[in-house]
């Protein structure tokens, strides 16, 4: 038996360590054991001398009698051949046993090994070949037992990650080319110990795992594994079927039987795989997987599996036929279904679809088709619910790949838009007939004084007006604040939370009217001036230091990215105690007719980010509100001819979906006793766009306003607030 340098190397060296004067080491091995002429040792190279008797050994001292460095000899005769005088000049003053074990013990810095690992000699020359350069971690004890060497051995040698091995670690070994390779290189009884403890951990597995590799299915196992998770599965296909599939791949595993106890240690290993593997590795492995199923004919068998794009149609179907239906329980448990299928999975965008999908068939078989009459009421309706349900909808408005769903979803947006042209009918009638209350719901022109100013009594402020924004799209972005740290609040004696826009909802009447604090239409300019002179809003400012505002082309420097330095200055300024500003985004979004669904969080708002962070730093609450909301474009119909998109002049024409209004506001906004506005979101009187404004639908005339301080820093007379969803949302 040939011996490795590194074993001379390591035994000599401990020879050395233990007789440091001696200039020989003699050891115990046959002279052809090693067939080089010296050794690496602490960084120098030591002769070697193959010695054949008791002459040559004495032949061989006198030849490196002058060494710098000690010399080993081998000589594997009778010891007391040699003669004491040969003796005296070597280490411990006798032949030193090439015991490995010795040596194992050395590198764990053991006094003991455990009696049961005595007979693995093979072992302990696996341990010194693959001691990693580190070295071994030292035994706690002075024992090195077998469950320690045993482990070191799966760890360095045939490089498992944990030990005992689980299913997963031996299913990602068999899939690493050369860690297989490396086995193989080991000797027979090293082969056969090893597999043999992996049995005693891992039963019946084992011998399949290794058949594969026999076989070269090696690579196929993931794949082998997903596809037991659909043999365990009874109600997948019949009994026969899930015979044949399994006598199929039983030639994959070298004609071994495949127990039920194997079947599902495979089928947990594929589950426990797919949570750690990359998105790059489980659709390689899906690719293998679909393949296997074409060759094992093992369609009918997938089809309700959780992996395989097969079967995530057949889910996607069922889903989508569950919706047609309206069916709630049955939803939830195909999306559920959905939720779970492994490989591939529904994209992030697509999975909130399916979600909002679900709580729409849930409002419309959990809530009742009824709706009151008074204002006020139907505001706070749509504020805690209807809102919830646009938003859900516009979610759908995305469509699907999948031509099923896609479909789904627009029926079920024809079954939810029926119900809420009821309300909006409704809330269309009651605004003819009654106005704000100022508590629930307050006139657009009253918010400086009622929702504003009390915030910059309270200290700095910053007013963002999103121009167009509704409420569906506040909700959106309120997640996105709370989700980066912002917390909304409200004083202690009643919430501001919505508004009423001018009618016409128009930028030139809403806007102007909010930070005007009148009734009014009017420009940049007229906001400008009017905002900077607010009375309630100068009251609480430093002198020289009025409430200042920042339209669009005052926001961003020349680069278009950065904030302006004016504004900087203006919110790093403690003693400025208002400021404003507009941004646009959403108005923006609509008048375009390129058909992009925009997410709305703070990353969609261009200078958003850095506003937040400006008023974080400067300790400013932030007040979030909009000039109108806005109807989307779903399926719209023109009707006659205006420059306005939701509003026209009246005439002796008259459409379904629209209302005569007129009064003060009207006048306010229009310069007109009366008009004719739509409030179905199917009308419109101009050219097809993202989306429209100026009618009087609850979606466009009611507008969010809500107050935000980064923390939970409390404030007198303030409380934490939250956008509470509706029961059915959480279906």
């Amino acid at each position: 038996m040939k011996v490795p340098a590194h074993q001379i190397s390591l035994q000599a060296k401990q020879a050395h360590e233990a007789d440091p004067p001696a200039r020989f080491i003699l050891l115990r091995l046959p002279p052809d054991a090693f067939a080089g002429t010296a050794v690496d040792v602490n960084a120098e190279s030591w002769p070697v001398s193959a010695c054949s008797s008791p002459l040559s050994v004495r032949d061989a001292m006198r030849r490196h009698s002058t060494s710098t460095t000690p010399v080993v000899l081998l000589f594997s005769g009778d010891e007391s051949d040699l003669g004491s005088d040969v003796l005296a000049r070597c280490a411990k003053r006798r032949a030193i046993t090439h015991d490995l074990w010795q040596t194992v013990l050395v590198l764990f810095r053991a006094a003991h090994i455990d009696p049961r690992l005595a007979r693995h000699r093979w072992l302990a020359e696996l341990l010194v070949r693959f001691m990693p350069a580190e070295g071994y971690t030292p035994v706690r004890s002075l024992v090195l037992d077998q469950d320690r060497a045993w482990k070191e051995l799966f760890r360095v040698v045939l490089g498992f990650e944990s030990y005992p091995p689980t299913e997963l670690d031996l299913l990602q070994w068999a899939g690493d080319v050369q860690r297989r390779e490396q086995f193989k290189t080991l000797e027979d009884t090293a082969r056969q110990e090893t597999v043999q403890r992996l049995r005693e951990t891992l039963g019946d597995l084992v011998s399949f795992v290794f058949a594969a590799i026999d076989t070269g299915s090696a690579d196929e196992l993931v794949a082998i594994a997903m596809l037991c998770e659909a043999l365990e599965d009874k109600t997948a296909s019949t009994e026969a079927n899930r015979a044949k599939v399994a006598a199929r791949l039983e030639v994959l595993f070298d004609g071994l039987t495949i127990s039920s106890h194997t079947t599902h240690q495979l089928a947990g290993a594929a589950d426990a795989w797919f949570d750690r593997a990359t998105e790059a590795a489980k659709q390689q492995q899906v690719a293998r997987y679909e393949s296997l199923v074409m060759q094992l004919k093992a369609e009918s068998l997938a089809a309700h599996a959780r992996y395989g794009s097969a079967a995530l149609r057949e889910k996607t179907k069922a889903f989508a036929g569950a919706l047609n239906e309206l069916n709630l329980s049955e939803a939830i448990s195909r999306f559920g279904l959905l939720m779970a299928h492994r490989g591939p999975v529904l994209s992030r965008r697509s999975e909130l679809r399916c979600k909002m999908a679900v709580r729409l068939v849930s409002w419309l078989t959990q809530t009742p088709n009824v709706f009151p009459s008074a204002l006020n009421v139907l505001a706070e309706r749509y504020r805690n619910e209807i809102a919830w349900v646009d938003w859900a909808q516009t979610v759908l408005l995305e469509g699907d790949d999948s031509a099923e769903l896609a479909n789904a979803y627009g029926l079920l947006r024809e079954n939810t838009r029926a119900r809420r042209d009821s309300f909006d009918h409704r809330f269309a009638e009651s605004l003819s007939a009654d106005q704000p209350n100022g508590t629930s719901l307050i006139a657009i022109e009253d918010a400086l004084d009622r929702c504003v100013a009390p915030v910059a009594v309270a200290g700095r402020s910053l007013l963002i007006v999103v121009d167009g924004m509704s409420i569906p799209v506040f909700l959106e972005l309120h997640h996105s604040l709370t989700d980066h740290g912002w917390v909304q609040f409200e004083r202690a004696e009643g919430a501001c939370s919505t508004l009423l826009a001018m009618l016409p909802s128009t930028t030139e009447a809403s806007r102007t009217s909010l930070l005007c604090g009148v009734a009014c239409a009017g420009s940049a300019s007229t906001e400008r001036s009017a905002f900077s002179a607010y009375p309630s809003l100068v009251a609480p400012s430093v002198a020289g230091k009025p409430p200042v505002i920042f339209h669009k082309r005052d926001l961003l420097d020349s680069s278009g990215v950065t904030l302006s330095d004016d504004l900087r200055t203006a919110l790093s300024d403690p003693r400025q105690r208002v400021v404003a500003v507009v941004i646009n985004a959403v108005d923006d979004h609509l008048m375009k007719s390129d058909q992009l669904r925009l997410r709305w969080d703070i990353a969609q708002f261009k200078g958003l980010d850095a506003l937040l962070a400006e008023a974080r730093s400067s300790d400013r609450a932030v007040i979030f509100t909009s000039d109108h909301g806005h109807v989307l474009d779903q399926d719209t119909m023109q009707q006659g001819a205006s420059p306005n998109a939701r509003w026209r002049e009246t005439n002796l024409e008259s459409y379904p979906g629209e209302i005569v209004l007129k009064g003060k506001r009207i006048k306010a906004a229009s310069g007109m006793d009366e008009v004719v506005l739509a409030w179905s979101s199917k009308l419109r009187y101009a050219s097809k766009r993202n989306g429209y404004h100026g009618g009087c639908a609850p979606a466009e005339s009611l507008v969010p306003i809500a107050t935000y301080r980064y923390g939970t820093k409390a404030v007198d007379g303030w409380s934490i607030r939250d956008e509470v969803a509706p029961n059915w949302w959480q279906a």
